[in-house]
């Protein structure tokens, strides 16, 4: 009974999610540009330490919703990318 329930609620959340890309499109476009250069710097970051964020910071700085999409994508695609080079270590 207890893994039918289990079952019953892991169906549930994974049907209930959406893909990244579905949920940027209900965004403004700006969140959008924002969260692609904040995640391509994210991800590069997490591949070498050395790098740092890289934005156009005029954007970055002006624009709410692009500083937003960025910092999110950033944090979200860094987080990413470092759980996947650690589970490749194992």
């Amino acid at each position: 009974m207890k893994n039918l329930l289990l079952i019953s609620t892991l169906l549930f959340l994974t049907t209930a999610c959406i893909s990244t890309q579905e949920w940027l499109k209900t965004k403004p476009l700006s969140f959008q540009e924002g969260y692609k250069v904040g995640c391509d710097n994210g991800e590069e970051r997490a591949l070498n330490s050395t790098i740092f964020k890289k934005d156009n910071t005029q954007i970055y700085k002006n624009n709410t919703e692009y500083k937003a999409g960025f910092d999110d994508g950033y944090d979200t695609c860094y987080t990413d990318k470092e759980v996947d080079i650690m589970m490749q270590r194992r």
